[in-house]
């Protein structure tokens, strides 16, 4: 649907009837689910590699010639290279998955001009949709007014600055995308109105599913180890054919002839090579994922293995997205605050040795502001293991992280921050 006219904007939302027949026009703002491959076709696509192929017809060979041990051994291999394959792409598959967290599941518009909650998934394009602090934006849209309005978009360029959002008349020209929000980013600051331009499948969300759901075609390795195991198979045939033909020709036992070219082309299939590499990609992507990186297919480990220049587009994107508050001064001296991150670890030093809030009462008092001039939290991972995730600004989260739950930030502190008033600061409002 296009963009709704900007007559539109200041209007006093959609009325149900509208957003109703929009909504069967548009359809539903989510974002499309990969469907599951079953594990049986994923078992399959496995045994499909031509190298696969050629060590089940050597199991098979083997089998016939009553060699039970040798058999044992293949069809071993085969079986472990199958399920490695099979686990790494369901791991990809459910952190992948994770995508459809980025999505709201409820949304306050303006509806017949009153503000209503709506499930996220009944948001349709031309909704007027009010934001706040904390909040996800549910679909793409253009911002009709906002106050202070920050907006953290990490999530879909890798940016870890948050960007801050006006209306088109109020943002500098230099300005890119400042009066444009997507779905899936979430306010650190700020309020604000949007109106929507794109819902479900025409959102960045979207976008971003459908491209993930494109499939891929072969990696360089994948190519050549098919042409290997197709020429394999084609010099083994034909070595065979030849032992068997001059054998029968010499006049040896037909038996005894088909015995040997049945254990000749056992032995010329490699039974390791596919566990060999299988074992390699599948280390390649564990250490790819102790560096938050999904591999969604193991032979894309090569293809990554491969590349000599890594070409970025600016900074931020190399970073973690996260903010630290490394370094502290006061009129007495200098002190530095180990750790990383947000994680709750670490400690406050000074002269090369930690201090607490009863050592250094001028750090204590430096700290205490910064906890109650502040409008942002950390959260803890959810299973307990993981990073702490800052909700609200960053800078601000980076601020109230000095070894939380100790003296340095109690609960007293706590109790009075949330007991004061404040007002965001921003570079504006400090000129």
């Amino acid at each position: 649907m296009p963009t709704p006219h900007r007559a539109e904007r200041f209007a006093a939302g959609l009325s149900r009837e509208e957003a109703a027949r929009r909504l069967e026009e548009c359809g539903a703002n989510v974002v499309a689910r990969e469907r599951r491959t079953p594990v049986w076709r994923r078992v399959l696509q496995q045994l499909r590699d031509p190298l696969i192929v050629v060590l089940l017809v050597a199991a098979v060979l083997t089998l016939t010639t009553g060699d039970l041990p040798d058999a044992s051994v293949i069809l071993l291999v085969i079986t472990v290279n199958t399920v490695a394959g099979v686990v790494q792409e369901v791991r990809a598959e459910r952190a992948v998955a994770a995508l459809t967290a980025l999505s709201a599941p409820t949304a306050r518009v303006l509806r017949d001009g009153a503000e209503c909650s709506v499930p996220a998934a009944d948001v349709v394009p031309g909704d007027l949709v009010l934001l706040g602090e904390g909040d996800i934006v549910p679909a793409d849209g253009e911002v009709v007014d906002a106050a202070l309005l920050l907006v953290d978009e990490s999530a879909l360029t890798g940016e870890s600055v948050p960007v801050e959002k006006a209306a088109d008349a109020d943002r500098p020209p230099s300005t890119v995308s400042a009066d444009t929000v997507s779905a899936g980013t979430v306010v650190v600051r700020g309020r604000g109105r949007v109106q929507v331009t794109g819902t479900g499948p025409d959102s960045a969300l979207g976008r971003i599913a459908a491209l993930m759901g494109t499939a891929p075609g072969l990696t360089p390795l994948q190519r050549r180890l098919a042409r290997f195991g197709r020429v394999l198979a084609a010099v083994t045939v034909a070595l065979c054919a030849v032992v068997l033909a001059l054998g029968l020709v010499r006049g040896q036992p037909v038996e005894l002839m088909v015995v040997t070219a049945i254990s000749l082309a056992v032995a010329a299939v490699p039974e390791s090579l596919p566990a060999v590499v299988t074992l390699a990609l599948a280390l390649g992507a564990r250490r790819m994922a102790e560096r938050h990186a999904i591999v969604r297919r193991l032979p894309a480990v090569e293809t990554l293995g491969s590349v000599t220049v890594l070409a970025t587009d600016k900074t931020g994107t190399l970073t973690e997205g996260r903010m630290a508050a490394e370094r502290l001064w006061t009129p007495q001296g200098e002190a530095t605050a180990s750790g990383i991150g947000y994680d709750p670890e670490g400690h406050v030093i000074r002269d090369g040795h930690p201090v607490t809030a009863r050592d250094a009462p001028d750090l204590a008092e430096l700290l205490r502001a910064s906890l109650l001039c502040n409008d942002a939290g950390l959260e803890p991972p959810p299973d307990g293991s993981g990073r702490w995730r800052a909700m609200g600004d960053p800078t601000e989260a980076a601020l109230s992280r000095p070894e939380p739950g100790s003296a340095w930030t109690g609960p007293r502190w706590n109790a009075q921050r949330h007991g004061s008033t404040r007002s965001p600061s921003t570079a504006r409002a400090s000129a």
